[in-house]
């Protein structure tokens, strides 16, 4: 029998195959001690004297305990491997098999080699803008989401302003910084993976990032949690450079970056041609490279040709998923080769009440990104619609009315999740992206599994 088919065999028929040899090497031994004794003649008992008490030894009895022991440790050996085998038959029976099955299942339940990653946009609360409103709701501008991002291992944000007490520095005219505590707004919701490269981190220049990356590394023991980020730096290498997550209780090693456009000399641009070859290196030693890019025209809907190729190229150089925001409105989905590609979530919970997106037309949604990684790929997508616009209810046809988001993203049902969809495989076919399949009201798609090469089949 090749070896590991023991453990296939069911845990009964295991005792029994034990029980079985032990009484078969109990028998032998008796048989074997047995007829070392010559049975007597019929003679030999007639004649043989009435026997006279005495204190001559009896002959010995045949010792079978050492046999019997040797039987008892055999079906505690069996019984230890049954319950072995029975309980990996039971957690393999109760382990997630398909990717929306690992989506819904609590994350204790998750093997190992799979996590989710719940990724949204740009999240912005700036000290002067909107101040009231926003200390007014806290947390709770996260509270109609909250569920989504409960089920995240990891739980992705672009942080879109300095972490700093200091003044904005920047000489145009949207720059921003944000208090230290609402950080810890954003620990307390779940977020632990953040990205640092886009057009803000450095409106207070150099002593603002060294703010935010203390802030971070401060939260992050404070609480004794995990938490990363990348994209910004004390120096532009650092800045460009991987950073390792490893979640716990995870084997998994993924390679992640941050990048976009900045002034600021140490935050990472996404035209770097070093920055490919970085892909490239990390490829080689992750089991999964996630790239975020802040970037694209915004209040537009459809990516230009030109980005979208820089996206893909990061594909080819090694990147299985790239997570992309700054547009404040969001872009279609795009499965490319073996990777993912989120052209744009759009915002998040973003404290302004602009209205240029009605020069263009743009739908003020947003995207929370449920990807699973299911043995270490990519392997599956679903995208949570919401309502972003803190400027101005959306009326239907019908009489039915979604409100003033007013900083808190609201997910999006029924008739609104309708018009969404439409809009959405629009947009896609225009880009020439991936359509989505609706399930009620969230979109999915299921990445094809990876083709067996000839020494794996």
């Amino acid at each position: 029998m090749p070896s590991g088919h023991i453990n296939a065999m069911p845990s009964r028929s295991l005792l029994l195959l034990s029980l079985s040899c032990a009484l078969l090497l109990a028998t032998s031994a008796c048989k074997t001690n047995s007829a070392k004794q010559p049975s007597p003649t019929k003679e030999e008992v007639v004649e043989k004297p009435e026997p006279k008490e005495t204190h001559a030894e009896k002959p010995d009895s045949p010792d079978i305990s050492p046999t019997l022991a040797h039987a008892r440790g055999g079906v505690e050996s069996a019984r230890v491997v049954a319950n072995k085998a029975s309980l990996e038959r039971a957690e393999a029976l109760a382990a997630p098999k398909t990717p929306f099955e690992i989506l819904e299942a609590k994350k204790s339940e998750r093997s190992e080699r799979d996590l989710v990653l719940v990724a949204v946009g740009d999240v912005s609360q700036p000290t002067k803008q909107w101040r009231e409103a926003t200390e007014g709701l806290g947390v709770k501008a996260f509270a109609p989401t909250q569920r989504y991002l409960d089920s995240g291992d990891l739980v992705f944000m672009n942080l879109e302003n300095p972490i700093s007490e200091l003044e904005p520095s920047a000489k145009k005219t949207y720059a921003f910084t944000s208090p230290p505590h609402r950080l810890g707004w954003y620990f307390d919701v779940g977020f632990n993976l953040f990205s640092l490269s886009n057009n803000h981190i450095a409106d207070a220049d150099q002593a603002g990032i060294d703010d935010t990356l203390r802030y971070l590394e401060g939260e992050r023991e404070r609480r004794g949690v995990q938490a990363w980020w990348a994209g910004a730096g004390a120096s532009y290498d650092e800045a460009e450079g991987v950073t390792w997550v490893q979640p716990e209780g995870k084997n998994l090693k993924i390679a992640y970056f941050s990048t976009g456009f900045s002034k600021g000399a140490n935050v990472s641009k996404f035209w770097s041609e070093s920055l490919v070859k970085r892909i490239e290196e990390a490829d080689k030693q992750a089991d999964l490279v996630i790239v975020s890019v802040h970037a694209g025209k915004e209040y537009q809907h459809v990516p230009k040709e030109d980005l979208a190729k820089i996206y893909r190229g990061w594909v080819d150089a090694g990147a299985d998923l790239v997570i992309g925001h700054h547009p404040h409105v969001i872009r279609p989905v795009e499965v490319y080769k073996q990777g993912l590609i989120l052209h744009s979530l759009g915002n998040y919970v973003f404290a302004s009440r602009t209205t240029r997106h009605r020069k263009s037309g743009a739908k003020m949604y947003g995207l929370v990104a449920r990807v699973v990684i299911q043995d270490g790929r990519v392997s599956a997508l679903e995208l949570v619609p919401t309502w972003v616009n803190n400027s101005g209810g959306w009326s239907l046809d019908s009489g039915e009315r979604m409100p003033n988001a007013n900083f808190t993203p609201l997910p999006l049902e029924g008739p609104f999740a309708d018009v969404f969809f439409e809009d959405f495989a629009a947009w896609t076919t225009e880009t020439g992206g991936t359509q989505v399949k609706r399930n009620g009201n969230v979109g999915r798609i299921e990445l094809p599994a990876p083709e067996k090469t000839e020494s794996a089949q």
